[in-house]
Order: structure tokens, then sequence, then C-alpha cells
């Protein structure tokens, strides 16, 4: 099933897997998913959200809104299985979870951005959270995509995360393992 996907994956345009091991349906059976949302610019002021809700500080170029549309496609082609889409209450990252269309889009404030000052904090905050979500998969809460920040990411993980790079990641006793990380060229 994993070599399948792969080759599906590598049949796709535009979808470079990061580690030949590793494919979408990880996601079902070990892992939570940290995403970066799309290509952004900061909002010029009186933008109007995209999203209902959402916080216009960054939005999606048009660009950004394309690919993670055909990212979503790809992904729900390669056999990604449907997930939660738990997402930063700013608009670059909520308009990045609907536009995948891979399920339920859910904001979360501990997904926002943060400010420097703030980043050990809640950085740690965000770690713990991670592995708590990671630990209601585990127990049939059902599989799960928080889509954050680029600072964020680095944050938790130590990784410089792509624009709409997915980073599976698996909790094991308290800290955060990387299973495989899957990115758009």
């Amino acid at each position: 099933m994993r070599i399948a996907c792969f080759l599906l994956l590598l049949s796709l345009p535009g979808v470079t897997p990061a580690r030949a091991d590793h494919d979408p349906t990880l996601l079902r059976d070990h892992g939570i998913v940290l995403m970066r949302h799309g290509g952004a610019i900061p909002a010029p002021p009186g933008t109007i959200a995209p999203v209902p809700g959402c916080d216009p500080g960054a939005v999606l170029t048009e660009m950004g809104r394309e690919e993670m549309r055909r990212w979503g496609l790809a992904l729900r082609q390669a056999g990604m299985p449907p997930v939660t889409l738990v997402t930063s209450h700013q608009c670059s990252a909520w308009e990045t979870a609907m536009l995948l269309d891979l399920g339920p889009v859910i904001p979360d404030a501990a997904l926002d951005p943060w400010d420097r000052a703030e980043a050990a904090t809640r950085g740690e905050q965000l770690r713990q959270h991670v592995i708590s979500l990671e630990r209601a998969r585990r127990q049939g809460a059902g599989a799960v995509i928080l889509v954050t920040h680029r600072a964020n990411i680095l944050a938790v993980t130590g990784i410089e995360a792509a624009h709409g790079e997915l980073l599976m990641l698996r909790a094991d006793r308290g800290s955060l393992g990387l299973l495989g990380r899957l990115q758009m060229e």
C-alpha cells in the first residue's frame, strides 16, 4: 500500500515527497501533521477577511490559493484520509485549511502566530498541545492537520517548513518524532 501511494504521488504534477518511504496514508495510522500555510502576504489596511471570522493580518496570494487547491486535490487523489483541519485564526492559515478541502476546519488560538519574545514559552505550550492532540487521535478522535505558521513550526520541531509543507509527527513518551515530510514543488 505504501509503495502504491508513493508511486501515485510521483505521478501527480507538483507533488514531491521529501522522503521516499513516507506517504499521506501514514497520517491515518501513525501521526499528526503540522502544516505551514500557503504563500501569503501581509494584508493591506482595510483588507476584508476572505474567510468570515479570520484575522486578516496576512492573506494568501492568488498563487498561494491556487497551490493550496491543487495540493488538496493531489493529497486526496494520493489517498489522504479525511481529516480535521485545526487552524490559526490568521486568514493565511484558515484559508489554506478551507482550500485543501480535506475535512472540517476548526480554529484554535494555540496555533496563532506569536512574537519573538513569546517564542520559548509559546513554543513549548504548542509542543504540549500537539502531543495532547496526537494522544486524542490515537484514542479515536481521528486524523488531524494543524495549519499554522513558520515560526510556530520551527519552535516545535526545529524544522524550516516550506509553504504548504506537511510534517507528519508522532508523539512518543512526551516527545515528538518526525515520521515524514510531504511538499509541493
